[in-house]
């Protein structure tokens, strides 16, 4: 099993200057199995949230998108898109691995910050030692691989 970072996703989804890479990584990784940690769907949903709403409706910053939301609701889009991906690509969503000692152990042992660690510590109680990501902090936990 392969677990995706967010940015693997994001790249995936909107074309980018990393959206071949992240395509080759994503056709490699099917083979294998794909996961994402509960943190990581957060972190989709509102990255590609803030994305198509500030592509289709010109809100710029953090925020503008949170009166967005208040007033229009969360972009059903986005949604639609991140939860179309899980779904077609068969990505399991893990539960975060919940240690508050634990994360700020990984956060102070890695210089990771928290939401990182997160990921970490999630990978670690999963059996997972494989995390795609363009992420280089990530490098410094020497137990993960990183790809690509």
């Amino acid at each position: 099993m392969i677990c995706l970072d967010t940015n693997i996703v994001y790249h995936f989804l909107f074309v980018t200057e990393l959206t071949s890479i992240s395509e080759r990584v994503i056709r490699e990784a099917i083979i294998e199995g794909m996961a994402i940690p509960m943190i990581v769907y957060n972190e989709l949903l509102y990255t590609v949230g803030a994305k198509i709403a500030r592509v289709r409706y010109g809100v710029k910053e953090k925020y503008s998108f949170r009166k967005y939301i208040a007033k229009h609701g969360f972009p059903m889009e986005a949604i639609e898109k991140v939860n179309g991906f899980i779904r077609d690509f068969k990505i399991t969503i893990l539960k975060d691995y919940q240690d508050p000692d634990e994360l700020v152990k990984i956060v102070q042992a890695y210089r990771l910050l928290p939401n990182d660690a997160q990921i970490v510590l999630t990978c670690k109680y999963s059996n997972i030692e494989r995390l795609a990501t363009f992420d280089g902090d990530f490098r410094r936990v020497p137990w993960l691989k990183v790809i690509p």
